[in-house]
């Protein structure tokens, strides 16, 4: 402070300096001199008198002057350390009011070292709602600094409130991430939210058991067919996968309401097959067919649907009705409900019955007219695909189990049906997807993205449930994926991509929370050249660690932005008069020479964080794009709080104790 204020310093020093020398040694009116030139000239004797006086104040300022120019030369060489305060105290999840998301440790914002005055970088609620992606290469903490720890936050939060605590889903492909969530639920007193469907577990998925468009699925199952065994430039094949598989699922919806993978695998593998299907339903439906009715009120009283007997539907404003069985018969005069046994003319026959005759088209005009090569070609691309759930009977009993399991009560020793997800995940359950992907890479990237498919379906039906009742509790939903890049999905054409869902997240209370190794990994996982563009955008949060990919070190300085900055341009000339050729040196030169330096400032438009400081990145150190939910923050670097690690430790400390 006072080197900076060195002038005023001088100034006060020669103003008491001078005072003192003035008071002491005035100008002596004794001497014969000074009264000679007094009385000769008076105007010259009091330049003297008050120039001896100026001369007290003005020689004192300068000497202070230069005494602390060469003060402030030596300072400026050792500047001062600030006083280093200790980071403030970590809330815990548990006692935080909302759902919020502390990323790690927020120091200078733009150069890499430790702040006096250290914070925590945090997301708030209204910004989680709109995505945080982790990129980063391996061995670079995204997992155990990021996802972990970001994962654990959420889960604690009102871990003990029924109504308010996070459920969500949670995919990855090592294996162990899953195990870590559970110790999470457990160390929070959530054990029992924890729901894993893995081989050999006691909880069975079908993927092909949902009310998704027939249209959606054969899409979905076509697109990982050819990623996964290689992409076509000719989008044929894609299309003939999906039109063959949506026509298979939905004649083995209409046949039995039920369907699986293994059983849509047999009917494509058989042509013989869908004909006598198609024959058997044509049949059946080319008269109304006798359903039995029931009223309203008994239908669900009784609970009809889960008893045993599903495929109900609406028959007029007050009754329930499905198609005859003698069974249905049999259980509803033991129980004593109301009922009546009539033909039925409503809109489920006629809609079931054009269904058919749309299959029956396809089939006998499409489908039969192909060459016997094409088809087998076409048969042949997508059975590689089907055949994995139909080979292996651990896959087989997991993923494609028999329509009894959700009629009733499983037998011993048989899987538990997986609850339908939107009641899962309204009750506050975690769901998690334990299938390594060393096991069947395919057959591990097929079942979570259909298990995604059927989770964001799950997502997107809450919006109007949400809009029309407001004044009810919702409980956030989290979605974690690690590796996301080995189930991502996205396009224009894809009725499924991900970033339809994500788009909408925020008015679904969705927590979308993913890592992915490099943009690359994206880009090359997705189809098309840019498509990997649309889904990065849809996550406003993104945390860049340290990447070995110039490509994603390219898009994330150009994420970062750039700035103006002012800088300094240096210009030499030298000019010489009568120039010659000295004989001397064989050189040219000049009696005279002249030599000239110019500075001058012009305005420099360059990266806040350039491409190579994403490569030189240490491990747990990132830098944030963050987002509050209303306005975007300035890119900074953050510091990252690793699990195992205590978190009120600074991470320069934890770096000089080679903790990190």
């Amino acid at each position: 402070m006072l080197v900076e204020q060195r002038v005023v310093v001088a100034m006060l020093i020669a103003l008491g300096v001078g005072a003192a020398g003035v008071h002491t040694y005035p100008v002596d009116r004794g001497n014969v001199y000074l009264q000679i030139i007094e009385l000769r000239n008076p105007t010259a004797f009091l330049l003297l008198v008050y120039g001896y006086a100026t001369l007290w104040f003005t020689s004192t300022f300068f000497a202070a002057s230069m005494l602390g120019s060469l003060t402030a030369i030596i300072a400026y060489r050792r500047p001062a350390r600030a006083k280093q305060r200790s980071l403030p105290a970590y809330v815990a999840p548990e006692q935080r009011s909302a759902p919020t998301l502390v990323l790690g440790e927020r120091h200078l914002e733009t150069t890499n070292g430790r702040a006096p005055q250290p914070s925590w970088l945090t997301i708030p609620q209204r910004g989680l709602y709109t995505g945080v992606m982790v990129i980063g290469a391996v061995g670079t903490g995204k997992t155990s600094a990021c996802m972990f720890p970001y994962t654990d936050q959420l889960l604690r939060w009102k871990a003990s409130d029924p109504e308010r605590k996070i459920g969500g889903l949670v995919l990855e492909v090592k294996g162990d991430f899953c195990q870590q969530v559970h110790g999470m639920l457990t160390r929070a007193g959530r054990a029992s939210d924890y729901t894993e469907i893995r081989l050999g577990g006691d909880v069975c998925y079908n993927p092909l058991h949902n009310d998704l468009d027939p249209y959606a699925v054969a899409y979905a199952v076509s697109t990982l067919v050819n990623n996964l065994f290689g992409k076509s430039k000719e989008p044929f094949w894609q299309q003939a996968y999906t039109d063959l598989l949506k026509f298979v699922i939905l004649l083995r919806r209409l046949a039995d309401g039920y369907t699986t993978l293994a059983e849509v695998y047999r009917y494509v593998l058989e042509d013989g097959k869908i004909e006598a299907e198609i024959t058997k339903l044509k049949a059946a439906l080319s008269q109304p067919p006798e359903v039995v009715v029931v009223p309203l009120a008994n239908y669900e009283l009784q609970d009809l649907a889960t008893a045993g007997w599903r495929d109900w539907f609406q028959e007029g404003p007050e009754h329930m009705a499905r198609q005859y069985s003698a069974d249905l018969e049999s259980h509803l005069q033991e129980h004593a409900i109301p009922y009546e046994v009539r033909r039925t003319k409503g809109t489920a026959w006629l809609d079931r019955k054009h269904q058919i005759e749309a299959v029956d088209r396809w089939f006998t005009y499409s489908w039969k007219r192909l060459d016997n090569r094409l088809r087998s070609s076409i048969t042949e691309g997508i059975v590689v695909f089907l055949s994995l759930f139909d080979e292996n009977p651990a896959v087989h009993r997991t993923f494609c189990p028999p329509r009894s399991v959700y009629a009733s009560a499983p037998k011993p020793g048989e899987p538990k049906p997986l609850p339908p997800l939107e009641e899962l995940l309204e009750s506050g359950h975690v769901l998690a997807l334990n299938f390594p992907v060393g096991l069947n890479p395919g057959l591990a990237r097929a079942v979570g993205v259909m298990l995604k498919l059927d989770f964001q379906r799950a997502v997107i039906q809450r919006i109007p449930k949400i809009a029309a009742h407001p004044e009810r509790i919702w409980r956030d939903l989290l979605f974690v994926c690690d590796e996301y890049h080995a189930f991502a999905t996205v396009g224009e054409t894809d009725p499924t991509g991900d970033e339809r869902t994500f788009a909408l997240s925020r008015q679904a209370r969705l927590i979308p929370i993913v890592a992915t190794q490099s943009i690359s990994s994206l880009r090359s996982a997705l189809p098309g050249d840019e498509s990997w563009r649309t889904l990065l955008q849809c996550f406003r949060t993104k945390l860049f660690l340290a990447t070995s990919d110039e490509f994603t070190a390219r898009a994330a300085a150009d994420l970062c932005g750039r700035r103006d900055r002012l800088k300094a341009h240096y210009t030499l000339s030298e000019g010489g008069q009568s120039a010659h050729i000295s004989l001397l040196t064989g050189r040219a030169t000049a009696a005279k020479q002249t030599v000239s330096a110019s500075k001058s400032y012009a305005p420099h438009h360059e990266y806040i964080f350039s491409p190579r400081v994403f490569t030189e990145l240490q491990n747990g150190q990132a830098i944030a794009l963050p987002y509050d939910g209303l306005n975007p923050m300035p890119p900074q670097f953050c510091y990252l709080k690793p699990h195992y690690l205590d978190v009120q430790t600074s991470y320069f400390d934890q770096v000089a104790r080679g903790q990190l």
